[in-house]
Order: C-alpha cells, then structure tokens, then sequence
C-alpha cells in the first residue's frame, strides 16, 4: 500500500500512511536463511506475530504456527486469511469488494430495482482487522490466567458474513430474503435522504411516533400531517410510504440544507447533513473534536493524520508517529532489540538478509 494510490505525500500514498502509524520498518527477505534467522530472532522475543500472508505461503517460508511456537510457546500468533483455513477457497485469491459480493453484504445495499452496491470504505478489510485485535487481545487475557499462547484466526470471509447482522439473523428465522431498500427502511417511515433547495441533500431518520410528530410539525410546519389517517401511525405510515416521501421531499425543496439543519436541531430531530468528505472536515464538530491533525514524518513534510477515536479519561492516547519509511528502524531493530553487534549485522547482509538493500 505504500504506493497504492496517489496523491503522493512524501512520496508515499495516504492510504499506506493512514493504516501505518506507530510502527517500526524492517525489511528482510525471508526466503534467505539469513533473512528467516533473523525474523525469528524476533519471534523469540514477541508476544503477537500477525501475518496476512497468501494461503501457505507462512509455511512455505518457515513461519507455520508450527515453527513459531516450538521456539515461543507463549506467542498468539494471529492468521488474517480470505476465506479461512480448510475452505475449499482457501487457495483463491480476494480482496474486500469480493468478500462483500460473496458474503451477501453488497446484496443489501442500493435500490431495488438495480444491481448491489458494495461500500465506498473497505468495511470488509477495517471490520477484520478489528475483530484481529479482539481476538489477539482475548488471548492475551487467556494467556494471562493458563500461560499459554495460541493460534486465533480471522477470515475477511466470516467477518463478511457476521456483518450481515440482523438481516442475516432475520433471513435464519423467517427463511425470507431481505429486499434492498436503497436510502429507506422497511421497519419505519420516513426514513431517507432527501434534497434541498439549494441542492444539498439531508437524511432524516424518524424511527419513532416522537420524532415523526417533531419533524411533521416542527420541522416542516405540517401539522395536519399528524392527524391525516395516511400517516397518522407507523403502521399506517409504512403502507403509504411512497407517498408520504414524495410530499417530504417536496416541502425539503422549498429551503436550501442549513434552514433545515437548523429547525431539525432545533427540534431535537434525528437527522444530518450529506457531507462530502472535504465538508466533513471543514464542519464545526470535526473540529470540536480535532479529529485532523498533523504529523512530523522522516521527509521533512509534516503528513495528516486522522486521529484516534477512543478518549481515556485516566491515560490520554498519545500523539501518533507516523509512518516509517521502508527499512528505516532496522539498524535500532537489530542493536537495540535483538542485540546484534556490527559484525553479526554485516554477516547477516552478506546473507541476503535484507535483500540487498542499502541504507
């Protein structure tokens, strides 16, 4: 990822500067004796391995949980896989946008009468590696009260299938499949995005009799709305849905977003603006919550950074460095982790350790 999309920052890709933070940089080459040597020197010393390596290609090149674990037995060694240990697919090749498509996932979203869509974020490839780090820090807990390490294993696969949440759940009991409903809900109306006057749109999400009579009267002063036997209850309100999002969108139309972002605040109505990603991080509240922010980087050129969501109210996160550059940390990697002395390090070199790479 490190080059995998521009623009370039620092000659490095956002992408690989955003998922990189807090990390050293060591570059071996493992299919060299030498280069596996030191590799397991480390392991040695470690208390998680995590690999996201190709099926087989860990044993292939002297780093099975096998081989690991003889020299570490306390070590959690961690398996980021596609479609998992022991499927038939294991051998196939898959990234996020396949995952989604075979999971279900994509089927549940866009309009219904047009393909799936999968999501603009890889959620497939976030939501995996964080259920890694659930399963990695469970581990430690068990390793903690036994004194044992293990093999823990997650699957872009199964994480897919998990996501399918209650629409999954809903499919196991009732034996029906869900019906994408593009920016609607089937459980409560009005539910949707809808334009304004000035182009901008808004998304309102009225899941309760409350809300609906907050937005009906407050927010869009039509109050007989409330007493109109179309939509007077949310069951009634779901029948005629069509119709009452048509007239919604009619009375949106009418202001531009910031008139109707102010009466829905205003009225305590579940709703929000459709930002752009550059809205989003020019609003008031992204700066409230000073979620961009600038890191000193090797180059010189300080990179931005998103920062950390979690808020400690004992152990404030500490500042993020970012991203190493290839290779960087090796000489403080090899002396001052491992212990290696200059003659050792110019051996291993020689070795093909490091892939011939010049510092």
């Amino acid at each position: 990822t490190r080059t995998f999309v521009p623009p370039e920052i620092a000659g490095e890709s956002p992408y690989f500067l955003g998922v990189n933070r807090n990390k050293k940089s060591i570059a071996l080459d493992l299919r060299a004796e030498a280069g596996l040597a030191v590799a397991l020197d480390l392991v040695r010393g470690a208390d998680i391995l995590v690999q996201n390596f190709s099926d087989g290609a860990a044993d292939r090149l002297g780093l099975s949980w096998d081989a690991v674990r003889a020299i570490n037995p306390r070590l959690i060694y961690c398996t980021i896989s596609g479609w998992g240990s022991g499927s038939a697919l294991a051998g196939q090749p898959g990234f996020d946008s396949v995952f989604q498509a075979e999971s279900g996932f994509a089927s549940l979203t866009g309009d219904p009468d047009r393909l799936p869509m999968r999501t603009g974020t890889p959620i497939i490839d976030i939501t995996a590696s964080m259920n890694a780090t659930i399963a990695i820090l469970a581990a430690l807990a068990v390793r903690d009260r036994l004194g044992i390490g293990q093999h823990v294993e997650v699957a872009l696969y199964d994480t897919a299938v998990t996501l399918l949440a209650y629409f999954g759940m809903n499919y196991l009991a009732s034996g029906k499949d869900y019906v994408r409903q593009g920016n609607t809900a089937p459980v409560a109306t009005p539910i949707g995005m809808f334009a304004c006057g000035d182009g901008k749109a808004i998304y309102v999400s009225c899941g309760t009799q409350r809300s609906w009579e907050q937005l009906a009267a407050g927010v869009l002063a039509r109050p007989e709305w409330l007493t109109d036997p179309r939509f007077a209850t949310h069951q009634a309100r779901n029948r005629n849905q069509k119709e009452l999002m048509a007239l919604i969108g009619e009375v949106f139309t009418t202001a531009p977003r910031d008139h109707w972002m102010e009466r829905v605040h205003r009225e305590k109505v579940p709703a929000g603006a459709v930002r752009s990603v550059a809205e989003t991080f020019a609003s008031a509240v992204a700066g409230e919550r000073r979620l961009a922010t600038r890191l000193d980087h090797p180059s010189g050129e300080p990179v931005p950074n998103i920062a950390s969501p979690f808020r400690f109210s004992e152990t404030p996160v500490a500042a993020p460095v970012a991203a190493p550059r290839l290779d960087a940390d090796r000489l403080h990697v090899l002396t001052d982790i491992l212990g290696y002395d200059a003659a050792r390090i110019a051996t291993l070199d020689a070795g093909g350790a490091f892939g011939g790479r010049q510092l």
